[in-house]
């Protein structure tokens, strides 16, 4: 009887740890994915220096590091790194109230956005390089379908 009653305690005990607030995190696998890359503390995400981005248009996510800002013609591209996943990235634009979100979707380590901004329209892919770390690419240019954005690819 004695053994019945611990295996009991035992059984109700691991079953109420599996309970609790954080037991949803557990349940998303694009999250779980994420986890499996290596801590961001192995991978260096600011080896490059960082440099200031004065581009119009050019909307990133706060803590963002820019480390290279090319004009080439109307375009501008501006590559950076940022502590957030690729999927917090694209809900961080989602959320803004300050851009028109034309597009956005992700596939879990990459997540891409178009945005338009009062007379801009911004390109960013965000992909994964560890577990909470994204590079950035921005390509911005004028609000016109001329303007040789890069666009989603529908297959």
């Amino acid at each position: 009887m004695r053994v019945r009653v611990v295996a009991l305690v035992v059984a109700v005990a691991s079953l109420a740890g599996c309970g609790g607030t954080n037991s949803h995190r557990g349940t998303d696998p694009a999250r779980a994915m994420l986890a499996n890359l290596p801590s961001c503390d192995r991978v260096p995400l600011n080896d490059d220096p960082e440099i200031s981005a004065e581009v119009t248009g050019l909307v990133l996510p706060q803590g963002a590091r820019v480390t290279s800002v090319v004009e080439q013609g109307v375009l501008t591209t501006v590559e950076a790194t940022v502590r957030m996943t690729p999927l917090d990235v694209r809900a961080h634009y989602e959320n803004r109230d300050d851009i028109d979100l034309l597009r956005a979707e992700d596939e879990t380590f990459e997540a891409e956005v178009l945005i338009r901004t009062p007379q801009r329209r911004m390109y960013l892919r965000a992909g994964a390089l560890c577990a909470d770390g994204t590079s950035l690419t921005a390509v911005v240019g004028p609000d016109s379908d001329e303007a040789g954005l890069p666009q989603f690819h529908n297959d």
